[in-house]
């Protein structure tokens, strides 16, 4: 049966688009926002959408990304398949790796001391053990050199800096400033949007 109105998508509530499953035959849809990979079956009942068939996609790198029916990233299938389809021990010798596609991998949560944000390339988020604690804040750079510092100086995105002792725990992940972690220990990074 084909539904006359397009369901909004349960995540984001934006306008869905009708499209085809290989070999399922059944009525799915898929949100149109550039940022969503959710699917439905728009029925309006979550649990009917656990239901949905796992599928995969290529993305810009070439890279082959495996994604739970909901449309939500299966990271151990990717995983899985990214490790099965590695050169052989042969082709190695011959053929440098490919660098990884990125944007396949959620950005994992570090835990490290604030005078290691000095080593991280490019910035990121960063979460510093205080009290009272601090929520995250990102970051652009930091420097710290402990012949002639005390402090490591932390330039955060909007511009301020600010001096922090070296030797206190810290969490950091690498991630731009268009979304923010949820998580508050190592782990999946769990980014949200901002």
């Amino acid at each position: 049966m084909t539904s006359l109105t397009p369901p909004p998508c349960p995540d984001c509530s934006t306008v869905t688009e009708r499209i085809e499953v290989e070999g399922e035959g059944e009525e799915v849809w898929r949100c149109t926002a550039p940022d969503c990979t959710r699917r439905t079956y728009g029925t309006g009942d979550e649990t009917d959408d656990q239901d949905l068939p796992p599928y995969s996609e290529t993305d810009a790198d070439g890279a082959v990304v495996c994604f739970h029916g909901t449309g939500e990233v299966d990271f151990e299938a990717t995983a899985e398949l990214a490790a099965q389809d590695g050169p052989d021990d042969e082709d190695q010798a011959d053929d440098p790796l490919p660098a990884p596609a990125a944007v396949v991998w959620e950005p994992e949560v570090r835990e490290i001391r604030v005078q290691e944000l000095a080593h991280v390339l490019a910035g990121g988020w960063v979460r510093i053990y205080s009290d009272p604690p601090e929520g995250w804040r990102h970051f652009t750079e930091a420097a710290y050199d402990p012949d002639h510092d005390t402090t490591v100086a932390i330039t955060y995105s909007d511009g301020e800096v600010v001096r922090e002792w070296p030797w206190p725990q810290a969490l950091v992940v690498h991630a731009g400033p268009d979304t923010i972690p949820t998580t508050t220990r190592p782990g999946p990074a769990r980014l949200t949007r901002r």
